[in-house]
């Protein structure tokens, strides 16, 4: 059992993290904004409170979840990005090699132009858009800071809500609900990813680590389904029984900051470890489908049966 600090616990992947490792891990659960019992509140833009932070609690492990993860929100709001994605992440990693705790380092499949798939780890990034440059920053703050940490680049991801925002998947159903004809992204190539199978594949990469296994550098992780947004509200239509007539394929970028058209990973390494996705589209949105209630009752949907309206 080891002492392990998740940074962005209450969000969409940081949560997922916690409900896997919960019980086998003693968890230093982090966020911001929505703490709940047995989490700590931590602005990680304040870098001495970090610092002191760590230093008290002690860490072994620390996995790096929380980011400002929206492309659009990015470019409109630069310094806050950097201040989230760079800065605090340049704290965290010179915390961790000051106490001597291995880093997590989550990142995205935006550090690449998405014109060369399948994307190896050992690619070049280049990105496209300020979201997918915060981020790779990141890496390289990482990787010169803490030489045996990890990252782990992930593609969009969908799981069990709050609120529909908190997945660029999940928030789809707001389209399909709104009867209005709509035009969806018909463009980019994406690979919807289930945060428990992420979970579940970080747990199994921490157990090699905490046997001993020297695992660093870049590491990929994603479901193996390529969709556009288009193709997934159709997906969540059918799986709900909801109509899809008034939804149309767009097939032009057509959002504010840049996308990559095909930015697939290789999961190579991974592979290599034995630790692949295992869920396919339809099980695992319907899985968070069904953790997500408020969340869909909020928004109008109601899940009975096979879920329905």
């Amino acid at each position: 059992m080891a002492n392990i600090m998740i940074t962005g616990a209450t969000g969409l992947l940081g949560r997922a993290v916690c409900a896997r490792l919960e019980g086998e891990h003693r968890l230093v659960a982090t966020g911001l904004s929505r703490v709940g019992a047995g989490q700590h509140s931590l602005d990680l833009t304040q870098a001495e409170q970090v610092r002191r932070f760590i230093a008290s609690h002690k860490p072994e492990v620390i996995i790096h979840c929380a980011a400002e993860r929206r492309p659009d929100v990015s470019e409109q709001d630069p310094r806050a990005t950097l201040a989230l994605n760079l800065n605090a992440t340049r704290t965290l990693a010179e915390a961790a090699k000051a106490n001597g705790a291995w880093l997590l380092y989550i990142s995205t499949d935006y550090v690449f132009d998405g014109t060369a798939p399948a994307y190896a780890e050992q690619d070049r990034p280049n990105p496209l858009n300020f979201y997918g440059e915060s981020k790779w920053r990141g890496e390289q703050i990482v990787a010169e800071t803490v030489p045996d940490a990890a990252v782990l680049r992930l593609p969009i991801l969908y799981g069990r809500v709050e609120r529909l925002e908190e997945s660029a998947v999940l928030v789809l159903l707001k389209s399909l609900l709104d009867k209005r004809p709509q035009a969806l992204d018909h463009w980019a190539m994406r690979r919807p990813t289930s945060t428990a199978d992420v979970a579940a594949a970080m747990a199994q990469l921490l157990s090699l680590r905490l046997q001993g296994r020297p695992l660093s550098g870049i590491y990929h992780f994603s479901a193996g389904e390529t969709l556009t947004k288009y193709q997934m509200a159709l997906a969540l239509g059918d799986l709900l029984g909801l109509d899809t007539a008034h939804l149309h394929p767009m097939d032009e970028p057509g959002d504010s900051a840049k996308r990559p058209h095909d930015c697939t990973l290789g999961c190579e390494r991974l592979a290599r470890l034995g630790i692949l996705p295992g869920v396919s589209f339809r099980a695992g949105v319907e899985a968070a489908l069904a953790l997500s209630g408020p969340a869909l009752a909020e928004a109008g949907v109601m899940l009975a049966g096979d879920a329905a309206q």
